[in-house]
C-alpha cells in the first residue's frame, strides 16, 4: 500500500503543508516528504504521531492494502457517483488493476532488499575468509 499518497492527500484535504504536519508530528519537513514520496519506510512512531494529527488509523490503512478501503478514507465512495453499472463495473475494474499493480511493486520491492541483504552476507563472508586466509598465511610465515 502506498501509504505516502493516503498521508499527502488527507494532508491535503486538512489544509495542511508539510511544514504544519511536521511540526505537529515533531517530525521534519524532510521526512514527511520522504515518507510521502515512499522514499522511507515509516516507523510505527511516525505512523502514530501522523495519524493522530490526520485522524486516521495509518497503520490499519497499511495493513489493510486495499484499495477500496482507502478510497472509502478518502471519501471516495463509489455509490456517490452518479454512474451506471458499465462505469461502475469499469472503475471497480480500475481499481482492482491498481490494487494489483501496487501489490506487485511491493513484492518487486521487498525481493530486491532480500537480494541485497543476501549479496551483503555474501560480501561480508568472502571478505570474512579472506582475512582468515590472510592471517593463516601469516602465522604459516612465521
Amino acid at each position: 500500500m502506498n501509504i505516502g499518497i493516503v498521508i499527502k492527500a488527507v494532508r491535503n484535504q486538512k489544509g495542511l503543508t508539510q511544514l504544519d504536519l511536521s511540526e505537529h508530528a515533531n517530525l521534519s519537513v524532510r521526512t514527511i516528504q520522504r515518507i510521502e514520496n515512499n522514499e522511507v519506510e515509516s516507523t510505527f512512531y511516525s505512523l502514530k504521531s501522523i495519524g493522530e494529527i490526520l485522524k486516521i488509523d495509518l497503520q490499519e490503512i497499511r495493513n489493510e492494502n486495499s484499495m477500496l478501503y482507502t478510497s472509502k478514507i478518502l471519501g471516495l465512495h463509489l455509490n456517490d457517483f452518479k454512474m451506471n453499472p458499465e462505469e461502475k463495473a469499469s472503475l471497480e475494474l480500475r481499481l482492482e488493476k491498481i490494487e494489483s499493480h501496487l501489490s506487485s511493486i511491493a513484492r518487486t520491492r521487498s525481493i530486491q532488499l532480500r537480494n541485497r541483504k543476501i549479496l551483503l552476507i555474501s560480501l561480508g563472508i568472502i571478505g570474512g575468509a579472506l582475512i582468515i586466509i590472510e592471517v593463516l598465511a601469516a602465522i604459516g610465515a612465521l
